[in-house]
């Protein structure tokens, strides 16, 4: 059976190949094949357009990947990032703003910043000082004056209308100097007297107001030191003469002992330690007599008969607690409507 060869070709006549094309063409070698030898053509970029392959001429480091990117408009901003090294745009196309306009992004209007909250300033001490900052005052009026009294501490009222005689309540005061004003409560209301005294925290402070030997007004200070160590059965007593200038006192017991002698005008005697109970006590005017006695310690005794060296003045009781302290202003005089009187407080 004879064989169909009606779909062969037939060989060519000439298996050798043509060496005229590689002897005229220098990108054909028998040993480096371009793209011309495989049939390939590359079409060639339009002028002003971006090449269609990566890496033709000047535009090697162009990473545009045979990508066309349309042209940025005169004074628009660039479509590719690529183009300026700080403008992170990102291919976004933002419109430009009108001269003298505000910008188009990120809005038409000012931005808005958050408002933040205005911290309050907080005053400086001692406008705001903890209560260890603190002491306590009192005031006493022991002048004897026939009109009553208003008592300003650093333009802060105090008391009102104290007559003679009246102790006030205690109250706080601020460590430091502080300046204390007199005047009248009624009529013409001048200043009768300022004084600047300091004070201590945590300190009892009576301020008493006497008769000057001058004709007019004076202060003193009273503080509430010592005799803070005190046993179960015992409390402290002290005498303060606060009457008239050029007087002297005795405190004597109703069994002729001295308890204070001695007390000038405007002085304060220390505590003395005295047992809890009820004393009688008699103030005398101050004796020459230097075989009396003074108590170091206060001690209810027998009741003696006798006489005492000078006539008592005035009598006056009181009631001594364990674990507390006391004070007695002599106050007043023998010649003025405010007679000579003993007023006793507790510190």
């Amino acid at each position: 059976m004879a064989a169909n060869n009606s779909n062969q070709r037939p060989a060519p006549q000439n298996s050798t190949p043509d060496m005229t094309a590689a002897q005229t063409n220098g990108n054909i070698s028998t040993t480096h094949l371009s793209d011309i030898d495989y049939g390939i053509t590359t079409p060639a970029a339009a002028d002003e357009t971006v090449p269609t392959c990566s890496g033709n001429g000047e535009n090697a480091q162009n990473n545009d990947y045979g990508i066309s990117l349309p042209i940025a408009p005169e004074g628009g901003i660039p479509a590719y990032p690529g183009n300026d090294s700080n403008n992170n745009d990102y291919g976004i196309s933002l419109p430009i703003a009108p001269e003298g306009g505000i910008p188009a992004y990120p809005g038409n209007t000012t931005p808005t910043f958050p408002t933040f909250p205005v911290f309050p300033s907080f005053p400086s001490c001692p406008s705001c000082p903890s209560p260890a900052n603190y002491g306590q005052v009192r005031f006493l009026n022991a002048a004897t004056n026939n009109y009553t009294i208003n008592i300003t501490v650093d333009n802060t009222s105090y008391a009102s209308n104290v007559g003679f005689g009246t102790i006030t309540n205690y109250s706080r005061i601020s460590d430091g100097f502080h300046t204390i004003t007199v005047r009248r409560s009624t009529g013409m209301r001048a200043v009768l007297l300022q004084q600047t005294f300091p004070f201590s925290a945590n300190e009892k402070y009576t301020m008493v107001l006497v008769d000057s030997a001058q004709g007019g007004l004076n202060m003193v200070q009273v503080a509430s030191t010592s005799c803070n160590t005190l046993n179960a059965n015992t409390g402290c007593y002290r005498v303060a003469n606060m009457a008239y200038s050029g007087s002297s006192f005795d405190v004597m017991l109703y069994s002729h002992d001295a308890v204070f002698r001695n007390i000038g005008f405007q002085e304060v005697t220390a505590y003395k330690q005295a047992m809890a109970g009820s004393y009688q006590f008699y103030i005398t005017n101050s004796s020459n007599f230097t075989v009396i006695r003074e108590l170091p310690v206060l001690v209810i005794g027998a009741v003696t008969t006798g006489s005492f060296s000078n006539e008592p003045l005035v009598s006056y009781q009181i009631d001594i607690c364990a674990r507390s302290k006391y004070t007695s202003y002599l106050i007043g005089n023998s010649w003025s409507n405010n007679n000579f009187r003993v007023l006793t407080v507790e510190d």
